[in-house]
């Protein structure tokens, strides 16, 4: 069994947080070897690694480069997380598993065209009646 993380996914923002319990006294690392893509986040008491988060980010856009610098710096350590029913699982599982939930699953929003400045909608043309040559025209 790994370490417990509690997932936390902010919707709106494509943001989330893996901590131990729902209320977690933690201070983030400063960590530039990934980029601000994601945030150790330490207790506060001891200062040891608890969980982790992308606060700030965008999980739509960053998920590519995060995997690419999660390769290059691996974080150790396995972690059961409930929520996406995973056990065992290194933080890019994890990290996949959110994303394939919650961004790669959500349907594109329709692309909403408007007409440019100036620009003129055609114009409807009324056809004209049909005629049948074989009646008389009146």
């Amino acid at each position: 069994m790994g370490r417990l993380l509690r997932l936390h996914y902010y919707s709106p923002w494509d943001t989330f947080d893996l901590l131990p319990g729902a209320r977690w006294p933690v201070q983030t690392a400063e960590d530039e070897r990934y980029e601000f893509r994601l945030q150790l986040l330490l207790d506060r008491h001891t200062g040891q690694l608890v969980g982790f988060g992308n606060e700030g980010g965008d999980l739509a856009q960053d998920y590519p480069r995060l995997m690419e610098l999660l390769a290059q710096h691996p974080v150790p350590g396995l972690y059961d997380v409930p929520d996406l029913n995973l056990t065992d699982a290194t933080l890019p599982q994890i990290i996949t598993a959110i994303y394939e939930r919650y961004v790669a699953t959500r349907k594109a929003e329709p692309e909403q065209v408007y007409p440019t400045v100036g620009a003129q909608a055609p114009v409807l043309q009324v056809a004209d009646r049909p005629t049948d040559k074989s009646q008389p025209e009146e």
